[in-house]
């Protein structure tokens, strides 16, 4: 049975919390659909490790949509696609906080360290979950010494 991208999305979403998402989750579910199909075919060529084909399949024009990988995913692929889809959302939004932190220098109302903190802190989470999803990645290949050639 083929692996729905909506497995990778629901997982993905235990690492993250974002009001914008969930507005647009509730407001327009195909512009969330869409969205977060986009975070998952970004993260499919991170993960170059991955022991079976990540082909996959999107259809907006069939109801419901088609959104799956062509092969059943294991649990452990599942999750290293869900942390590098995390990953590709938490980018994105450590950019726009990034232009908004020199949007707010460059015009003088920048007062408070807060905000220059808070970046940081984001920065540094993401590059733990960097290195968590390279662990997992290395896990993962322990797993299955078999398929690889040495």
């Amino acid at each position: 049975m083929p692996t729905s991208f909506d497995e990778i999305i629901d997982s993905g979403l235990t690492l993250i919390v974002d009001y914008k998402l969930d507005s647009l989750y509730n407001t327009d579910m195909n512009a969330f659909l869409k969205f977060c199909d986009s975070l998952v075919i970004k993260a499919i060529p991170k993960f170059k490790e991955c022991n079976q084909g990540l082909e996959y399949e999107v259809d907006y024009t069939t109801d419901p949509y088609t959104r799956e990988f062509t092969n059943t995913l294991t649990i452990y692929e599942k999750d290293i696609l869900a942390e590098y889809w995390a990953i590709g959302w938490f980018t994105r939004e450590l950019q726009v906080a990034s232009r908004i932190n020199a949007a707010l220098q460059n015009s003088g109302s920048f007062k408070s360290h807060s905000e220059a903190q808070n970046l940081k802190a984001k920065e540094s989470y993401l590059n733990g979950l960097r290195v968590k999803v390279k662990q997992d990645t290395v896990d993962y290949l322990v797993m299955y010494p078999s398929t690889y050639d040495y």
